[in-house]
């Protein structure tokens, strides 16, 4: 059940740095809405999922199978600018104030992709004026013939100078241990570009977190929550001031985790890893930012808590200075009420400690 939007943990500021562009889902949505019909049955596609296929990396595999209505249409840059202000609005209702948008494929290549995105951003914000969104680059390693890869990474580093954030390096396979050379190298350039990077691993098993951890500029992992497994892994996390990007919903869907209650988000947490929320697909997996720090709550964590998983998305953003500077003051002004709602139901003073 949500909770009342008076509530101090509906009202906390959240921060997603890990959301998949999810197209045809999103442009499904879109199109719905203008031809008044039925959204694609995304619940009945879950219950399928889990019906027939094993927990792990064969459900995993389904993310991106289903497309309710054919990519050929995202041509359109009017549905394309639809499309994305869509996650954004998504985020924005759910109490979102910052959102870091993945994009595979070629979608980053298309022709002034980084104005059209800035459009949707600004499209949003007539609405959710507190909203700042940035794109990242899925770059796939192992798994794109070399001319496509080098096209994406030219591309990439072009777009830097155009606002392009950052870098999600996957390399493959990715349910085994892989080669990282290739991405150790691309990442340098990136890093000389001045692009933010990040990296999928650990989402399956400790594979690839030690590779990813060593990766030139890397500062998140996306997942990674099997480092709890190996004490050396934690440390190498901590050490090397990595923050892992945690999606509860998705992992339980995907049996990436037994339950949600067995989910490693607390120990991490515990044992000093730098945490934050995401929702990786989530039309596909059927949650929004807010569900995700309801389920963390749920999980045990406090709302101080819950701010520090905020504080720590807004420091590890891939964003500018100027940006992060006023989330964080805007963050310190929401921890400053909630103290104070706290105190209101409490009748005690003030005690709070603003940006610890």
């Amino acid at each position: 059940m949500a909770l009342p939007p008076d509530h101090p943990i509906a009202a906390l500021p959240k921060a997603d740095l890990h959301v998949h562009q999810e197209p045809t889902p999103h442009l499904d949505r879109v199109l719905a809405h203008r031809e008044g019909r039925q959204l694609y049955d995304w619940a009945a596609w879950r219950r399928r999922l889990v019906a027939e296929f094993p927990p792990g990396p064969d459900r995993l595999a389904q993310v991106g199978t289903m497309r309710p209505v054919p990519l050929e249409v995202d041509d359109d840059d009017e549905l394309f600018v639809a499309r994305i202000a869509d996650v954004m609005y998504e985020h924005a209702r759910a109490g979102g104030c910052y959102i870091e948008l993945r994009c595979g494929g070629d979608v980053v290549l298309r022709d002034r992709f980084m104005e059209l995105f800035r459009r949707a951003e600004r499209q949003v914000q007539v609405d959710s004026p507190a909203l700042r969104a940035e794109a990242l680059a899925i770059v796939m390693v192992g798994s794109e013939p070399p001319l496509a890869l080098a096209a994406k990474v030219d591309g990439c580093v072009r777009l830097a100078d155009e606002g392009l954030a950052g870098v999600d390096l996957m390399c493959f396979p990715y349910r085994s241990e892989a080669d990282w050379s290739v991405a150790h190298r691309l990442a340098e350039r990136f890093a000389e570009a001045g692009l933010g990077i990040t990296a999928h691993a650990g989402e399956l098993s400790t594979d690839n977190i030690a590779a990813a951890a060593a990766t030139p500029g890397l500062t998140r992992i996306g997942h990674g929550i099997h480092a709890i497994e190996n004490p050396a892994l934690v440390e190498l996390l901590i050490g090397r001031d990595i923050t892992l990007e945690c999606a509860l919903s998705c992992n339980v869907l995907f049996g990436v985790v037994p339950s949600l209650a067995e989910h490693p988000l607390v120990r991490l947490i515990d044992a000093g890893v730098k945490v934050t929320l995401a929702t990786d697909d989530p039309v596909q997996v059927g949650t929004t930012i807010g569900a995700e720090y309801e389920a963390a709550a749920s999980l045990g964590l406090s709302h101080d808590q819950l701010l520090q998983l905020t504080r720590n998305a807004i420091e590890a953003a891939f964003t500018t200075d100027r940006r992060r500077k006023d989330l964080l003051a805007e963050l310190d002004a929401a921890a400053m009420s909630a103290a104070s709602f706290d105190n209101r139901s409490t009748g005690q003073p003030p005690n709070v400690e603003v940006g610890s």
